[in-house]
């Protein structure tokens, strides 16, 4: 070996992987810079250790590595694929605090033989794959969420196709409520993305459906409640209901009628429980109509079921009143 030649074991800890050495007894024999950085450890600090005292795990973990180690003792080639691990998390002294930090791996096991033949050695490379996992993870769960939200909105679709034409005169009249139907859900579907996936206010929903037939700042309309979010399903719901009684108002009610205030409020009562009231006065043409519309439906027995709660409307003389009362989720669920 000329005097410029790298040592073997400097060679070694060097290489660009990330790389651990086990005697016959799983003791660490040796370990390449890149694996000591993923694990956060000084190669002095586990050197001669047992390797799971240097990364303590239990039951089926334990186990699967311990097996995996074995085998490849035993001179097979063994691969564990994007297994969960935990390994200890240290502090600035690189001492072990004590808490313990959740990784996936991907790890393959080798055997090294001696000159006699024999596996003196494994040597274990061992790679973090848990963004990959992490990212593999939030896929399935967008797509399973996906499946369930279209199949929501088809199922949606259908019951407003039957119930609007079950009430409408003719094709026209069929035609014009159930597109206004369909866009209020669609507006709630766009707005239920990016920062807005796992739901939506009650601000949110009943001001995008007023907004869409009335001036939101007009002095006819008053708006308030403590921050409320409902999940994307009874946000769906919730789109229609408010789209229905929106859309009576500017037709019948209160934002027709040169007279006519509408006053929205809500409190919340608990783990998304709350309690809303949509109040119409100076109204002089809204009756109560027909409870087999599909708006009656919605307002009545659909919203209420959907979100285990009750509800009730009052007309008197030139008022409306809308009043839907919903339990606390958690404890129902």
């Amino acid at each position: 070996m000329t005097d410029d030649a790298l040592p073997w074991d400097e060679l070694f800890k060097h290489l660009p992987a990330p790389c651990l050495v086990l005697d016959r007894n799983l003791c660490i024999c040796a370990a390449t810079d890149n694996y000591l950085t993923i694990v956060q450890r000084e190669l002095d600090n586990i050197k001669g250790q047992y390797v799971f005292d240097a990364f303590p795990e239990q039951g089926e973990r334990l186990a699967m590595f311990e097996d995996a180690f074995r085998r490849t003792l035993a001179g097979e080639a063994t691969s564990l694929v994007k297994v969960p691990y935990s390994i200890p998390v240290t502090g600035n002294d690189g001492k072990p605090t004590g808490e313990m930090k959740e990784i996936w791996w991907t790890c393959h096991h080798n055997p090294l033989r001696g000159a006699d033949g024999e596996v003196h050695y494994v040597i274990q490379k061992a790679q973090d794959v848990t963004t990959l996992v992490m990212a593999e993870q939030l896929k399935n769960a967008v797509t399973r969420e996906l499946e369930h939200r279209v199949g929501n909105i088809l199922s949606l679709v259908s019951a407003i196709v039957r119930r609007t034409v079950s009430s409408s005169q003719d094709f026209e009249d069929f035609m014009s409520k159930f597109d206004r139907r369909l866009m209020a859900l669609s507006r709630s579907n766009q707005y239920l993305t990016g920062e807005h996936w796992d739901g939506m206010t009650l601000d949110t929903i009943i001001s995008r459906e007023i907004a869409a037939c009335h001036e939101l700042s007009s002095p006819k309309v008053q708006m308030s409640g403590p921050p409320v979010t409902v999940n994307t399903t009874d946000a769906q719901i919730l789109t229609l209901a408010m789209h229905e009684l929106a859309t009576n108002s500017i037709k019948y009610g209160a934002l027709k009628s040169p007279e006519g205030r509408l006053v929205i409020n809500w409190t919340a009562n608990g783990s998304g429980a709350f309690e809303l009231t949509w109040r119409e006065n100076g109204i002089d043409e809204m009756s109560d109509t027909s409870h087999s519309g599909f708006g009656s439906i919605i307002l009545d027995r659909i919203v209420p079921a959907q979100l285990r709660g009750e509800a009730k409307r009052d007309f008197g003389g030139d008022s409306f009143v809308y009043q839907l009362s919903v339990a606390d989720r958690a404890a129902a669920d």
